[in-house]
């Protein structure tokens, strides 16, 4: 029997600006602001739902604007949906 795919649910969309931890992100080194071009839920279900893809753009400081960069989150440290 197949399991059936974990999606995480976070508050997190196109535009939005988070802030991530280097603990709370692979692929990278130190504190990063990244500006969400496209969240991709669909490849969680590779990681039990405990981290997404996000693709966007490196902000390396305020007003300031960088590369775009593809990231494994924990989805713990993303924004939560509000009730």
């Amino acid at each position: 029997m197949t399991p059936a795919p974990i999606t995480p649910v976070v508050a997190v969309a196109p535009g939005d600006v988070v802030h991530l931890r280097e603990l709370d992100y692979q692929h990278g080194s130190g504190t990063l602001r990244l500006r969400i071009v496209c969240v991709r839920l669909d490849l969680s279900l590779w990681y039990d739902g405990q981290w997404v893809w996000l693709e966007g753009i490196e902000m390396p400081s305020p007003g300031g604007t960088g590369r775009f960069r593809q990231v494994l989150a924990r989805v713990g440290a993303l924004p939560q949906p509000q009730d």
